[in-house]
């Protein structure tokens, strides 16, 4: 199988927002910590510098004039674009946060924006872009496909690993499809290792992202002889009607029922839970097991076409 390597070292990124003080915040954010990026006020013009910019990642208001995001979203989508796109959604519209997932938004931020949380997303997101390979298409039918990866407890390595998870794969899917599985991926594997393999509770993660020192939290967990050497085993199984991911941690597991429900106005924009929540909208089908350190991620054949 032949391997196309694609190295993205300069991300782009394109800011829609029509707020003349948030747009400069979101800009000089990006300035200052060495981002490429274009900048629009609303979203017909964020569309015209889309289609000529190419962007990488889009970051765009939802509430704007002329084009609101849930529009400028549909028409990036509508192009079969792989292009990562991000919602930014005020107190008394989280329901269109909803809405945006169902249309293809990847994730969502809340007015107004941490530029921490930003940045943590946004370097999330280009060590994804900058570990990307994609296997030439194969001949023939998929009758059924597995294999079984195990791997150490390792944030740094999370990008390289769903690389080689989508490689073993061989998704033959249009690229918005790949995209939407990689973040799925992500965002499911960074959840066994913080709060399974590591045991990190969501007071204490939103504690260290507040106070910056989320590494520092990772790193002492990963230094404790009681989880240094857990691992992470994925699962994978295709046949002619579905992919499916299975990722098994080796921590305590969690009660996923008592997980609150994003949807509800007064969680949907919490961090707990979101990347979980996020998931089910990338996969058509997410299953927590038993004590809730396994989790099954379906995406099934005839919704890829």
């Amino acid at each position: 199988m032949k391997l196309t390597f694609k190295k993205n070292t300069s991300m782009k990124v394109l800011i829609v927002e029509d707020d003349r003080a948030s747009r400069f915040f979101l800009e000089s954010l990006l300035e200052s910590n060495e981002y490429n990026f274009r900048s629009a006020a609303n979203g017909i013009e964020g569309l015209n510098v889309f289609e000529e910019y190419n962007p990488d990642i889009v970051l765009t208001d939802i509430q704007m004039p002329i084009m609101d995001g849930l529009e400028l979203l549909e028409a990036i989508r509508d192009t079969k674009s792989d292009t990562i796109v991000i919602m930014v959604t005020a107190f008394g519209t989280e329901n269109y946060a909803i809405q945006a997932l169902h249309l293809g938004a990847n994730n969502y931020l809340k007015k107004p924006v941490s530029g921490q949380e930003l940045l943590r997303l946004l370097k999330k997101y280009k060590a994804i872009l900058n570990s990307k390979y994609s296997p030439d298409a194969l001949p023939g039918r998929l009758i059924n496909r597995k294999f079984k990866i195990e791997f150490n407890t390792e944030f740094n390595k999370i990008p390289k690993i769903v690389d080689k998870v989508i490689i073993e794969s061989n998704l033959d899917i249009n690229d918005n499809e790949k995209i939407n599985i990689e973040l799925g991926l992500v965002e499911l594997i960074t959840n066994a290792i913080e709060h399974g393999n590591l045991n990190i509770n969501y007071s204490e993660k939103q504690k260290a992202l507040d106070n910056g020192t989320l590494g520092k939290l990772y790193n002492k967990q990963m230094e404790s002889p009681v989880y240094q050497n857990r691992t992470i085993t994925i699962d994978f199984v295709a046949d002619i009607d579905k992919f499916e991911w299975t990722i098994s941690d080796e921590g305590d597991g969690f009660n996923w029922d008592s997980l609150p429900n994003p949807t509800d106005e007064d969680h949907i924009l919490e961090l707990n839970g979101r990347g979980v929540f996020i998931s089910r909208f990338l996969f058509d089908k997410i299953e927590y097991v038993g004590k809730g350190n396994i989790v099954i991620a379906t995406k099934y054949i005839k919704n890829l076409k």
